[in-house]
């Protein structure tokens, strides 16, 4: 490319910097994807995406051991019938039976226990790491498990919750016929729902004060995609994962439901970064020649702020030169 070619892509881009720069509608989003890039934040949701998948089937080895025990024989296909059509993206037809064993129970409840608390530990990991809090301020290790407990059974009841609701409204084979009336205000329970769990999460899981305005942002656009996503787990159960699964076997089953919890790992810490964005006002950001915006300053300075270890190490941060743009 010649020097002519290279002054005239630059040109162009610089158009398309300052234009956007003007614009918060577009200045947002571009810093959004900004600093999800520069916070490694896929990294942090393929973690949060395989804690969360490793969780599953112990999980689901307690509930039907639980069912063994509880039910008569003559309902145990009936429920799992039903179970089938309201959990997303896990086909519990092809469970032959349900029968109560003791080291099923132990060995799955240990495992769901030791998984789930791992994902919110990842979790707070990653929201700590979003809201670029010192190392040296992020609690220790027993800190941890004693609130990934309570956060575990606050949040991860609550999207259980919502995940059968919305299952049970959006299933196709509902027994019960709630008409278009009963589904709408399914859903609107649904969505509530998940921004309220969002929001707790948002506000426990980060080591410094937050308000529920701060987080409200990424609440809602993070529980709005959780629903859409879980309402489309649906249709893919329904409608095309069993007939994959004739042809594919159990590698369709993982594979959707890999993708499926790394995508709503992608939504979290979306929103956990729209309300930094938000709450920091870290736009606009510069696309060429950065930094070229304050905003762009103000993020590099708590980067190298979030990489101190002792209480007593002092950070600074320093550029060449001062810029006037906004």
């Amino acid at each position: 490319m010649s020097d002519e070619s290279r002054s005239d892509v630059h040109g162009a881009m610089d158009r398309v910097d300052d234009f956007q720069q003007r614009h918060t509608a577009l200045a947002l989003p571009v810093a959004v994807v900004r600093k999800f890039s520069e916070d490694k934040s896929t990294n942090l949701a393929s973690m949060i995406a395989f804690w969360a998948f490793f969780s599953l089937f112990p999980l689901l080895l307690v509930f039907i051991t639980v069912l063994g025990y509880a039910l008569p024989s003559d309902t145990k296909t009936d429920v799992l019938k039903q179970v089938a059509h309201m959990l997303p993206l896990l086909d519990t037809s092809t469970v032959s039976g349900l029968s109560g064993s003791w080291w099923a129970l132990l060995v799955g409840a240990v495992s769901a226990l030791w998984s789930g608390m791992a994902v919110i530990r990842t979790v707070q990991f990653a929201f700590n790491s979003v809201w670029e809090v010192p190392i040296t301020d992020r609690p220790k290790l027993v800190e941890q498990v004693i609130r990934s407990l309570g956060v575990l059974a606050l949040i991860g009841g609550g999207l259980v919750l919502s995940t059968l609701i919305t299952g049970f409204v959006s299933g196709a084979s509902s027994s019960i016929g709630l008409g278009a009336v009963g589904r709408v205000i399914g859903f609107i329970v649904a969505i509530v729902l998940d921004v309220g769990l969002f929001v707790a999460a948002f506000r426990i899981l980060v080591d410094r004060d937050v308000t529920i305005r701060q987080v409200l942002p990424g609440a809602v656009l993070s529980g709005v995609a959780f629903w859409v996503l879980q309402s489309l787990s649906s249709i893919i159960v329904s409608r095309y994962l069993r007939n994959a699964q004739s042809t594919y076997g159990s590698f369709a089953t993982v594979i959707t439901i890999l993708w499926w919890f790394y995508l709503q790992s992608i939504i979290v810490v979306l929103g956990a970064q729209l309300n930094v964005i938000l709450a920091e006002r870290l736009y606009p950001r510069g696309l060429v020649d950065a930094p070229d915006t304050h905003a762009d300053r103000r993020a590099y300075q708590a980067y190298a702020q979030e990489r101190t270890y002792h209480q007593d190490e002092e950070v600074q941060t320093d550029f060449p030169e001062d810029s006037d743009r906004p």
